[in-house]
């Protein structure tokens, strides 16, 4: 710049003299800021700002028909641009010089600001927080799309938001700003989310909200969008936070009702009660109420009532002070209180917080999963969950009670590593089906307990307790002295427990029902279709309409020339001859029948595709007679490529096959005193993927069924058959059974399965096989 100067003295000396005498001419000239907003040079920033939001009001040119008005309302602008800011009005107060007369090297700054002037289409005037960010409160809490998706809107179950649209000149943004802002300090105290977003700059997220326009007050609760209407006060904002709240979230009580209120901890909630001086509770409390609502079942007293005598006396409630209490199980005394002059939002949140479950709880949800059964990876530091199965009926009212009395006077009852609860076990499905592998473990007189390890989110360890829990007083003290020492070892142990599973999630016995969620969905989409169909003018609308018929046209046009194409090449592809049926003559050549061992079983089961691997359990005598029946039945099956056909020794796989039924049977039975020769002639069709199998047993297994009526007899499981059983019927030892008729169900078994007819048989995973 030097350089560039030197140059134009030496050439052009008259022109610098102009631009020099035009510049402090200007400069001189130019209108005292302060006078302009009609402040001193005393005056604090915040005099400032309220001096320009004042003239800002007065001179606008929409409000002002002066013809003067938006000459002066562009100085006020420019005077409040230079003495807003700290540093400029410092400048300002040496120099003398205003932002936009400001000389070199600033020259520049100032005309790439005039630029964006024109490129964004106007002044920017940021009402709310955009130019006084020090000092208003509105920019903390901005919000965007992101925030609104996976913030606001899921947790608005449990804690509803109020979210505040503005924008950039807004005369109305500037009137309610002070309002606004109280507001939101008293939303803040109480625990209700709060949100702000600019109109034009998070204009994504404010056509979400069908915002029309600003400032627009918007709630957000359970889902469901609610919009202030109306004049801009601080009772009608208050009454407003209040509608965001269901009717049911208090309940109001008194001496005739409270009885009645407290016995509702039988749904796995704990009773609260409010005391309260006003006739209608305050936000904080419906706050509170509708966070806990999972966990705490609310209701509050007016203390000025007349109506609440015996519930004030009862409990020694001072009517002058805000009280909470809460009841579990024995509602006789409650097992908190507090009462303060103001209970505050953190107040209750730790009260609440550390009494939130009854002495025995039920695990109704995912919730209370997480919360009584956390995840703790380390073995040394397992925390267990003691957890009675049982169903949602009276009869096991019983079990419940002895249950819960042992989970107070137990030798664990205050370890924090051990924490006992329940669960309906007809409600619960999915997580009883995870544990139980769909077997039905428990009597009428005994149910079951399982005592599990949360290691992951969804993975646990679980072992049963053998003897299970009686509700007969005789049986109670052996069962509660066996759980005791079951705890014990397990504590004391750095192992896994017997069993794993994947765990499904809990459902959800709290959420509202079906046809409420229905009805608020289609309440929901009701509204963005009319906000829809008014926000579009006729053109749009005649666009849309018009856009449709053509992709419906070029639809069907496409559908027809694709007909004709068919059309023309199925004239032209040659003919093809009917395939001839497979062949049922029996050649065990044509049929390809592997041995299942150890270097085979991991490609035939446990990676094996989508399909069945059919394997024939065989001995060394029996082997080659049943592989070629075998090979004879299942010939017509071959055509299908997703069949794999097998034989195993049982010489060698009985180790195997013991494992696999076990597992099958969820290991509540020991096979160790499997017969081998009761297993000849059996069928498996295992499906390596999916973890299941099907099993077809042979002609005198079944017929020992029908005789016996027991299963585990009937897979041979034992080597326990009469021979009176036997010789009745006339029946054979194994070794002098007629081979061919074992299999002589066989076919009729495989037209089931592709039938679906035959019962799958689950496995959690398959066992390994040596031979």
């Amino acid at each position: 710049m030097k350089t560039s100067r030197s140059q134009t003295r030496s050439s052009m000396p008259i022109f610098t003299f102009l631009f020099l005498c035009f510049h402090v001419g200007l400069v001189s000239c130019a209108p005292d800021l302060y006078d302009v907003l009609g402040v001193s040079k005393s005056s604090s920033q915040r005099e400032i700002r309220q001096a320009y939001l004042k003239q800002a009001k007065e001179w606008h040119p929409d409000k002002n028909k002066d013809p003067s008005a938006s000459d002066r309302f562009t100085k006020i602008n420019e005077a409040y641009e230079t003495l807003g800011d700290r540093e400029r009005r410092s400048e300002y107060d040496q120099f003398g010089y205003t932002t936009a007369q400001k000389p070199s090297p600033q020259h520049q700054q100032n005309f790439r600001a005039f630029d964006q002037f024109f490129q964004t289409g106007g002044f920017q005037f940021h009402f709310q927080g955009g130019g006084f960010g020090a000092e208003s409160i509105i920019d903390k809490y901005n919000v965007n799309m992101r925030d609104y998706q996976t913030r606001i809107f899921p947790e608005s179950s449990t804690k509803p938001c109020v979210l505040y649209v503005y924008s950039d000149f807004c005369i109305n943004c500037m009137r309610i700003e002070h309002l606004v802002e109280k507001f939101i300090k008293e939303l803040e105290s109480v625990g209700i989310c709060i949100g702000t977003l600019h109109a034009r700059v998070s204009g994504g997220l404010a056509s979400h909200l069908r915002v029309e326009t600003v400032p627009s007050i918007i709630g957000v609760s359970n889902g469901r969008l609610r919009y202030f209407r109306g004049s801009v006060s601080t009772q009608l904002l208050r009454d407003f936070a209040r509608s965001l709240f269901p009717a049911k979230t208090l309940i109001e009580l008194s001496d005739t009702s409270y009885k009645t209120f407290l016995d509702g901890w039988v749904d796995n909630r704990v009773q609260a009660i409010f005391y309260v001086q006003k006739a209608e509770p305050s936000v904080r409390f419906l706050a509170t109420a509708f966070f806990y609502k999972e966990f705490v079942n609310f209701g509050y007293i007016h203390t000025q009532s007349v109506h609440v005598h015996e519930l004030i006396h009862r409990y020694g409630v001072n009517r002058n002070r805000e009280t909470l209490l809460m009841f579990n199980e024995e509602t006789n005394s409650p097992v908190a209180a507090i009462s303060m002059q103001h209970l505050s939002r953190s107040t209750l949140d730790e009260v609440i917080s550390a009494n939130k479950f009854l002495l025995l709880p039920r695990l109704s949800s995912q919730k209370h999963f997480d919360e009584l059964c956390p995840e703790e990876y380390k073995s040394k530091n397992k925390k267990l969950c003691v957890v009675l199965l049982t169903k949602k009926s009276t009869e096991h009212d019983e079990h419940r009670q002895t249950f819960r009395q042992h989970s107070q006077t137990s030798l664990f009852s205050h370890n924090r590593r051990i924490r006992y609860a329940y669960v309906y076990e007809d409600v619960q499905i999915g997580v009883v089906q995870a544990l139980t592998s769909g077997n039905s473990l428990s009597s009428d007189s005994t149910l079951n307990v399982v005592i599990l390890w949360r290691m992951e989110k969804n993975r646990l360890s679980y072992d049963w307790l053998d003897s299970g829990w009686s509700s007969s007083p005789g049986e109670v003290g052996k069962c509660a002295d066996a759980l005791d020492k079951k705890l014990d070892d397990l504590l004391k142990s750095d192992h896994l427990m017997a069993y794993r599973t994947i765990l499904p999630e809990f459902h959800n016995e709290h959420a509202l029902p079906l046809l409420p969620r229905i009805l608020n969905r289609l309440l929901d989409w009701y509204d963005r279709i009319y906000f829809f169909v008014t926000s579009n003018d006729s053109m749009t609308w005649m666009s849309i309409v018009l856009s449709v018929f053509f992709l419906f046209g070029m639809g069907f046009f496409m559908q027809k020339m694709a007909g004709i194409e068919e059309e023309q090449v199925s004239h032209t592809r040659p003919m093809r001859t009917k395939p001839r049926p497979p062949s049922r003559i029996a050649d065990s050549n044509k049929l390809q029948v592997y041995e299942l061992r150890d270097d085979t079983y991991v490609d035939l089961v446990k990676e094996a595709d989508t399909g069945l691997t059919l394997v024939i359990l065989v001995d060394e005598d029996s082997k080659e007679k049943l592989i070629y029946k075998f090979c004879s039945i299942m010939y017509p099956y071959s055509r299908y490529s997703s069949l794999t056909f097998s034989f195993a020794q049982l010489e060698y796989s009985m180790e195997w096959y013991r494992h696999l039924l076990e597992e099958s049977l969820g290991k509540k039975v020991k096979l160790d005193n499997i017969n081998a020769r009761n297993c000849i002639g059996t069928v498996l069709a295992l499906n390596g993927y999916r973890k299941y199998y099907y099993i077809y047993h042979a002609k005198r297994a079944r017929h020992w069924m029908r005789q016996t009526n027991k299963v585990s007899k009937a897979i041979g499981m034992f080597d326990s058959d009469s021979e009176s059983d036997s010789e009745s019927k006339g029946d054979q030892s194994a070794n002098k059974f007629f081979i061919e008729e074992l299999l002589d169900g066989l076919s009729l078994w495989m037209d089931k399965i592709f039938d679906g007819s035959v019962q799958k048989i689950r496995v959690n995973y398959w066992p390994e096989i040596s031979l």
